[in-house]
């Protein structure tokens, strides 16, 4: 009997902690909604008064693959293709597509490739069929961002 009652008891105190928290957090919860309002510009609230949550929280969103493959047919005539698809600074790009045909040898050597362009900061795709083969090569690639969103004006 002795054992239950302690039991109960300690369940009673951890409930009452449990609660106690859940209200403080709420509390928090509010506060920082309203620390992200003044950081936005609603009005009421001074220059100094910006907190944690005052910058927007950045969305995790994915771009949509090429309306057209990069492509490269060196049996008509060997090279490059390339495409830019976003800025590097707060992206990852990934190939999502690379189909090969006519392939007739080891001398057919393409490749596909997502690379940052050095002189725009942009992901570029880069579809590339070396000299001496036939094969064709098509790529496409998507791309994962995670800028802030901007507010509607």
């Amino acid at each position: 009997m002795k054992q239950v009652l302690i039991c109960a008891l300690v369940a009673a105190a951890v409930s009452v902690l449990v609660l106690s928290l859940e209200d403080a957090l709420e509390g928090t919860d509010e506060e920082l909604s309203a620390a992200a309002g003044t950081a936005s510009g609603e009005a009421g609230a001074g220059s100094g008064d910006r907190g944690i949550g005052a910058r927007p929280a950045p969305a995790l969103r994915y771009t949509d693959a090429l309306p057209e493959d990069t492509w490269v047919n060196a049996a008509r005539q060997a090279g490059s293709d390339r495409r830019t698809l976003t800025s590097a600074s707060d992206s990852v790009c990934f190939i999502t597509k690379i189909e090969l045909s006519g392939i007739q040898g080891p001398e057919d050597t393409s490749s596909c490739a997502v690379e940052v362009d050095d002189f725009t900061g942009f992901w570029q795709l880069v579809a590339t069929a070396d000299e001496g083969g036939r094969s064709e090569i098509r790529c496409n690639a998507r791309c994962l961002s995670w800028s802030p969103e901007e507010e509607p004006q």
